[in-house]
């Protein structure tokens, strides 16, 4: 966040010295500065969109719903996903209850992209969480919510 604000201000501030140095300088100085917002705006958008296609996560679009079986009864919908945020981003996480009693079932789904999907299945098909061993895998029909 500060690092993006750090961008538009470098930005805006270049923008307004390539306005200004230019032969423009008989415009009032509130066209100049408009001007300057303007171009250090453009500059923005160009670094934004060229740092989004090297920041090293590939997403290729496609998602896969992960199935995190033998989960303990107190684990939250925040816990799971930070738990497997480590592997990618996590687009969704649902914990199954029960219709009745709302008291969670012991299992619960994952939506990640297919890529991490795989990686996160791999190291935490077994792993422990919450003094439990999980059952992880793909899920089988289509849970994503």
């Amino acid at each position: 966040m500060l690092f993006s604000l750090m961008i538009s201000l470098i930005a805006t501030i270049i923008g307004f010295l390539i306005v200004h140095f230019t032969t423009l300088k008989d415009l009032p100085a509130s066209y100049l500065f408009a001007a300057g917002l303007f171009l250090g705006g453009i500059i923005v958008m160009l670094a934004v969109r060229r740092a989004g296609g090297a920041t090293g996560e590939e997403e290729s679009g496609e998602q896969q719903a992960i199935f995190v079986g033998n989960l303990a009864f107190k684990a939250s919908r925040q816990q799971l996903h930070r738990l497997f945020s480590q592997y990618g981003k996590v687009h969704s996480t649902r914990i199954m209850t029960d219709r009745q009693t709302r008291k969670p079932r012991g299992y619960g789904f994952v939506v990640m992209d297919k890529n991490n999907a795989i990686q996160a299945i791999k190291a935490l098909d077994g792993a422990q969480f919450m003094g439990r061993d999980l059952k992880v895998s793909e899920a089988k029909g289509d849970n994503r919510n």
